[in-house]
């Protein structure tokens, strides 16, 4: 406060009167997080969380800088504020300055977040890369690479459509495929921790559960034998995969080595004169 008292030429002298001001020399304090303090973004277009104080004349104004240089214009003081980060990926700051009614600016405060805008790349194996299943029950798989900020997360999905919920990224997944044999793609999205998820990659396999079906004959379906080495007439087939081997047994319980799938097999009967049976997977 600042008072003034007046005399006239007679010397009579005024009471006094006054004025006052505030006097504020002391700049804000403030600070800044990008996107509410992540280190990723996938995308130039973020969100500034800002907080400043002041003692005495309260927050007035802010401005905003890339390179605490170049400054945008004072604009009101706001606790958040859209920001566009400057292209191409890779480390960015944004800097902040506050200033008060009093007209104080502050010293920069600052935060900074990495832009990375390219997405993940993988691939999808199932059941080791074999051509055919015969459990809608496989295990795929997984593997993906990010040039930034590191793979995150992935997805499933039997049609490329209708996904599963996104789940930590690991190198092995459990995975179920859509009922009823037949030719099956698998799919896989794969997202990194700054948001970018990938396009999709996926693998084929055909799901056969379906056992072949067959016959046999023994020496061409005759009654009898005089001889325990005799020739086997067998026939199978299979709708989908196809017959690949075959396998033989004397009682149903002790068998032979599986082996190429022949039309005609050299077998040799159980020892002794009788009723003899021969059967074959």
């Amino acid at each position: 406060t600042v008072y003034v008292q007046y005399r006239d030429n007679a010397g009579n002298v005024s009471s006094s009167y006054s004025d006052g001001i505030t006097l504020d020399s002391t700049a804000p304090t403030g600070s800044i997080l990008i996107n509410a303090g992540a280190l990723y973004t996938s995308s130039t277009s973020v969100t500034l969380t800002l907080s400043a104080t002041d003692a005495l004349s309260g927050i007035s104004q802010m401005r905003f800088s890339n390179d605490n240089a170049s400054w945008t214009a004072w604009e009101t003081y706001a606790t958040s504020r859209a920001y566009t980060l400057p292209s191409g990926d890779g480390s960015k700051t944004v800097y902040v300055q506050y200033r008060d009614n009093a007209g104080n600016s502050s010293t920069s405060y600052s935060d900074s977040i990495i832009l990375e805008t390219l997405p993940p790349t993988g691939t999808i194996i199932i059941n080791a890369g074999a051509t055919y299943a015969t459990s809608a029950a496989v295990t795929l798989t997984l593997s993906a690479t990010d040039p930034g900020s590191g793979v995150y997360q992935m997805r499933f999905s039997n049609d490329n459509a209708s996904w599963s919920v996104w789940e930590a990224y690991a190198t092995s997944k459990a995975w179920a495929l859509t009922a009823g044999d037949g030719s099956k793609m698998v799919y896989v999205q794969y997202k990194d921790n700054a948001g970018n998820a990938s396009t999709s990659f996926s693998d084929g396999i055909i799901l056969d559960s379906t056992a072949p079906s067959g016959s046999i004959s023994v020496n061409s379906g005759a009654a009898y034998t005089t001889n325990a080495s005799v020739t086997l007439s067998l026939s199978a087939s299979d709708s989908l995969s196809g017959v690949f081997q075959m396998r033989f047994s004397n009682d149903n319980s002790s068998w032979s080595g599986w082996e190429a799938y022949s039309t005609s097999k050299a077998w040799t009967l159980s020892a002794g004169d009788g009723s003899k049976t021969v059967h074959v997977q």
